[in-house]
């Protein structure tokens, strides 16, 4: 049976992190000695801890502690949205930790092949990085909340292992589908295969997140080795009334199996506020009347006009080419537009609202 350490903790106090770790790890019988060690944290984009977009650089403070007394050769890496590693690192609070214990920095620039034949419609994926370079890799995500799919926990953190070129790709091939993306995050989670997952959630995100939302204090971290299970956890912590895809087909495809959870401390999230795009769209109709349905209901990205400076950045990223520039204001295309919401997420002054 799958097992699941969830620890109440007010604050990013190194001390009350390290003995809930250490409590987990001693739990879970994970005793990395001597281990070549990747941490994969949220590096969605350069931001302080304070604002609750990357995963807080006090929980791979308290980690790493724990690896140096394993003698473990720690290295940190993820696949940024738009800037490199090393900048997002640095501009969100890493600087002082990576000195502390040396931990090397994996840009997850590479190009990797790896075949999977997985539940997606897909077989090949490029990865920024090969996981198959480190004996260990600690899955390091952020409580958050996700336009597009509801929550970014444990399944969805390994995303960032796909190199950030090929990311666009992705969005493009499920197109308005949550199913199918939900497939192919599933496919990559279990190519990546993390030993473990610590999930950040002291100060975590809800709202229209991962990066415009409205930062929270949930006071927890989980410590699980089944990302599966843990993304399951949460959702039933905050009381979702419908499962969020990834989570509804690991269900599907027997992926979640029984699990206990070991509780310190009186674990509680009330009044978790999701995405204005997750409205339920699960309707007992056929198919194509499904999608054209869909299409018209989900919600659409929107300007605006008072806070954009016209930087280009969502146009350049947009996977379906759906935005256009005139006069230095970003238009969208409404019928190209796949409601991946990318352009929320990475826009620097949060200028899009859906």
């Amino acid at each position: 049976m799958g097992k699941i350490i969830a620890g109440k903790i007010e604050g990013y106090n190194f001390y009350s992190i390290r003995e809930v770790l250490e409590k987990g790890f001693n739990s879970l019988e994970f005793h990395p000695f001597k281990k070549k060690v990747l941490l994969k944290p949220n590096l969605l984009k350069a931001s302080p801890p304070e604002n609750a977009v990357t995963t807080h650089p006090c929980i791979v403070d308290a980690l790493s502690s724990i690896l140096r007394d394993y003698s473990c050769e720690i290295y940190i890496g993820d696949s940024p949205g738009y800037e490199s590693t090393a900048k997002v690192l640095k501009r969100s609070g890493y600087t002082d930790v990576i000195a502390r214990y040396n931990i090397k920095i994996s840009s997850f620039n590479k190009k990797i092949f790896k075949r999977i034949n997985g539940i997606s419609p897909y077989k090949e994926f490029i990865m920024g990085e090969d996981p198959n370079d480190y004996e260990i890799i600690i899955n390091l995500p952020k409580l958050k909340s996700h336009t597009m799919m509801g929550l970014t926990l444990g399944v969805k953190n390994t995303f960032g292992f796909i190199h950030s070129l090929h990311k666009a790709k992705w969005h493009l091939r499920a197109g308005k589908s949550r199913e199918i993306f939900a497939r192919t995050l599933i496919d990559i989670h279990r190519i990546v295969n993390p030993s473990i997952t610590i999930l950040d959630g002291i100060i975590g995100m809800d709202g229209d997140g991962p990066s415009n939302g409205r930062p929270r204090d949930f006071d927890l971290i989980c410590i699980s080795k089944d990302a599966f299970i843990l993304d399951h956890y949460i959702e039933r912590l905050i009381g979702l009334r419908h499962r969020l895809p990834v989570t509804e087909e690991a269900l599907k495809h027997s992926i979640i199996d029984e699990y206990e959870v070991e509780e310190y401390g009186h674990i509680l999230i009330r009044d978790f506020i999701m995405p204005g795009t997750m409205m339920d769209t699960d309707w007992a109709i056929p198919g194509r009347i499904k999608g054209l349905l869909r299409g018209f209901f989900i919600k659409k990205p929107r300007l605006k006009k008072d806070i954009c400076q016209g930087c280009g950045l969502c146009r350049d990223i947009c996977p379906a080419k759906a935005i256009r520039f005139n006069n230095e204001t970003p238009f969208f295309d409404y019928k190209s537009c796949i409601r991946c919401y990318c352009c929320q997420e990475m826009c620097p002054k949060g200028a899009i609202k859906v």
